[in-house]
């Protein structure tokens, strides 16, 4: 990590989250619902996204697998995307010939 993203405005939370949410495990995954153990691969997740206007609350927050963090970011991003594009050919077939 550069320095650049150590600074207090790039830092956050999830350090600290992390360390409350395994004294806590096994709990299930916040994505896919199977049990998160501590010798998995794992990941501060959120049960409703940040992008999608979720809060940023320790209520929010629980273990997410890696691949299914990854997985549901993936998803969301291609959402966002899926839906500009559609928005933009909808424009371009409004557009009428002289």
């Amino acid at each position: 990590m550069s320095q650049h993203h150590r600074n207090a405005k790039w830092s956050t939370d999830s350090p600290k989250h992390r360390a409350r949410i395994e004294k806590q495990l096994p709990q299930p995954c916040v994505d896919c619902g199977s049990p998160v153990y501590p010798e998995h691969k794992w990941q501060v997740g959120h049960r409703d996204a940040i992008g999608n206007n979720g809060p940023s609350t320790v209520a929010n927050i629980g273990p997410s697998h890696t691949a299914c963090n990854l997985r549901s970011g993936g998803r969301m991003g291609a959402r966002k995307t899926n839906a500009r594009r559609t928005q933009t050919q909808a424009r371009e077939q409004d557009i009428r010939p002289w």
